[in-house]
């Protein structure tokens, strides 16, 4: 009978630690662990009348602090078009161009230490309510990194987050 007792604690305690959160996430590399779906509008980034191609720099980030407050600063946007390492958070940045009309899958590997997705698209219009996003990389139930996939479509000045 306390054979039995000792066996069925040791189960109970086994079973509750393999669905208790791990305290701290691992945040790994990771291989095609981000996506972007991207679909140019027909009229993408209009001036003057004209569709024109756009520029966008997606970031991998460790936190949002730096991106956001050089987002926030006069001349923000534009140092972070330049898609460069502006501050340590910064794990990976990419360059990427769309044109009007063009749908672009980009599948990218998460970086050692990333958390975030920041993108910030150069439209002729540039304000950071159209043309910056931030994203979360979602944690499992176990608090594992999982999978990020973004859906964008951008717009003739504006990006938006396609919901499915």
């Amino acid at each position: 009978m306390k054979r039995h007792l000792t066996i069925l604690i040791a189960l109970a305690v086994t079973a509750t630690s393999c669905c208790m959160r791990s305290s701290k996430p691992e945040w790994q590399y990771q291989k095609n662990a981000i996506v972007l779906h991207m679909s140019g509008d027909p009229q993408l980034n209009l001036y003057q009348q004209k569709p024109h191609s756009l520029i966008l720099c997606v970031y991998h980030l460790k936190d949002l602090n730096g991106f956001n407050q050089l987002a926030d600063q006069k001349g923000g946007l534009s140092a972070l078009l330049e898609c460069s390492r502006f501050d340590p958070s910064v794990t990976y940045s990419k360059r990427l161009v769309l044109q009007p009309k063009q749908k672009l899958e980009e599948s990218m590997d998460r970086t050692e230490g990333a958390k975030y997705v920041g993108i910030i698209a150069g439209y002729y219009d540039l304000r950071k309510e159209s043309s910056s996003r931030s994203f979360p990389i979602p944690l499992s139930l176990m608090n594992n990194p999982k999978k990020l996939r973004i859906k964008l479509k951008l717009g003739p000045n504006e990006m938006l987050e396609v919901k499915d």
